[in-house]
C-alpha cells in the first residue's frame, strides 16, 4: 500500500482510507471482520464521525488489539469550546482508545459557521485544549464548500482539510483549495471519491484522484470485495491512460448535468427546507448498497418538501443553474418510495 504524508502532521497515511459511513448497516461481527480485513490489506487510515450512527463503536471494536496499525480520524459538528471538549471525550469512549490521531470540525459550510468555530469561545480553541491534554494529536476541518475551506486553512491550526473531490466535483474552486493546501502543507482528505457512490467505475475514479495533490481518498466500504479492490488500487495506482480517462468521462458525463455539488450557496431556504440534505441523500438512494440507509436517515429528518412555495430563490443563488425545485420533488419521491 502506498503511503503519503498527511500534510504537516508527518503522519504517513495509506492512499486509500476507510470511509466509515456504510459500516452502520453491518452487524457488530461483520463490521469487526471488515475492519480487520482493511487492516490486513494495509489500509491504515480510518475515517468516522459522531454523526455516523454506531460507526465509531464498530471501528473501535474492529481495531481492538491492532491499534498500532492504524490512524483514527473522527469528527463532530462542534461549534463551541465546551462542546468540542465534550465531543472529544465521547469519541474516545466510543472508539475505546486513549488518543485520537486526527479530530476534525465537521460540516463547516458557510462563513458564519466558520467565524463561530474560529471565535474566542469556538470549537477550535476547545480542540487545541484537547490537543494540549493529549487527547487528540492533530486538528482538521471538513466541509462541502471549497471557498469556505480555503479561508479556513489560512489558520495554521488546521493541519488537514476534508472535501468532496472527484472527476465530477473538479472545478476552479476545488483546484484553488488543492493548490493552497499544497502550498501550506495542509493534508487533503478526499471524501466522496465516487461522488456518493454514483460513479460506477470505482477503480478508474480512485486512480484519477490519486494522480492529484491529495493525501488519501476515503471511499465508503461495506463488502469485503470493495475493501480488496480499493486496496489493490492503493498498491499500484497508475495514472489513467487516455482510453481509460475517456471511459471515466463517458460514465460521468450524464451525471454532470444536474449533479448537486453541495456548495450550499442555495441555502438557507426561506421555508427551512434542507436542500443540501435532500440532494445528497437523493443521489445516495440510487446506490443499492446504501439505499435503505439513505431512506432511514431521510425519514428521521421529517423533511416537509411540500413547504416549498416555489419562490425560486434557491435556483437564483445556484452557481450551477440547477433546476432545484424539480430536483427536490424527484428526489423526495425516491427517498419516500
Amino acid at each position: 500500500m502506498e503511503l503519503r504524508r498527511l500534510g504537516k502532521t508527518a503522519l504517513e497515511v495509506s492512499v486509500i482510507g476507510f470511509g466509515g459511513i456504510p459500516i452502520q448497516k453491518l452487524g457488530r461481527k461483520e463490521a469487526r471482520r471488515l475492519v480487520g480485513l482493511a487492516l490486513d490489506y494495509k489500509i491504515n487510515f480510518f475515517d468516522t464521525a459522531q454523526g455516523y450512527g454506531d460507526s465509531e463503536v464498530k471501528i473501535g471494536e474492529g481495531i481492538e488489539g491492532r491499534r498500532e496499525e492504524c490512524l483514527l480520524a473522527t469528527k463532530s459538528p462542534c461549534r463551541s469550546f465546551q462542546q468540542a471538549l465534550e465531543d472529544v471525550d465521547a469519541a474516545l469512549r466510543r472508539l475505546q482508545v486513549k488518543v485520537i490521531d486526527l479530530y476534525q470540525v465537521h460540516f463547516v459550510n458557510d462563513s458564519e459557521t466558520l467565524d463561530q468555530v474560529l471565535g474566542p469561545n469556538g470549537s477550535l480553541q476547545g480542540l487545541k485544549k484537547a490537543k494540549e491534554e493529549g487527547k487528540i494529536n492533530h486538528i482538521g476541518i471538513t466541509g462541502h464548500n471549497p471557498d469556505v475551506l480555503l479561508r479556513a486553512i489560512e489558520n495554521e491550526d488546521f493541519e488537514t482539510v476534508q472535501v468532496p473531490f472527484n472527476i465530477i466535483e473538479d472545478g476552479p474552486d476545488e483546484r484553488a483549495l488543492l493548490r493552497a493546501a499544497k502550498e501550506q502543507e495542509v493534508g487533503v482528505i478526499c471524501m466522496k471519491p465516487l461522488a456518493g457512490g454514483v460513479i460506477t467505475e470505482p477503480e478508474l475514479s480512485l486512480r484519477w484522484i490519486l494522480a492529484q495533490s491529495v493525501s488519501t481518498a476515503i471511499p465508503g466500504m461495506i463488502q469485503p470485495g470493495e475493501v480488496k479492490s480499493n486496496a489493490l488500487v492503493g498498491r499500484a495506482s497508475l495514472p489513467l491512460s487516455e482510453k481509460e480517462l475517456e471511459k471515466l468521462k463517458k460514465v460521468c458525463h450524464p451525471l454532470e448535468e444536474n449533479f448537486c455539488r453541495r456548495c450550499m450557496y442555495c441555502m438557507p431556504c426561506p421555508e427551512g427546507i434542507p436542500i443540501y440534505l435532500i440532494q445528497e441523500l437523493g443521489d445516495k438512494v440510487k446506490v443499492p448498497q446504501v439505499r435503505e440507509l439513505s431512506r432511514d436517515i431521510y425519514a428521521r429528518q421529517k423533511v416537509n418538501v411540500e413547504a416549498c412555495t416555489e419562490c425560486g430563490e434557491c435556483e437564483e443563488k445556484c452557481p450551477y443553474h440547477l433546476p432545484i425545485r424539480k430536483m427536490l420533488k424527484e428526489k423526495h419521491g425516491l427517498l419516500t418510495a
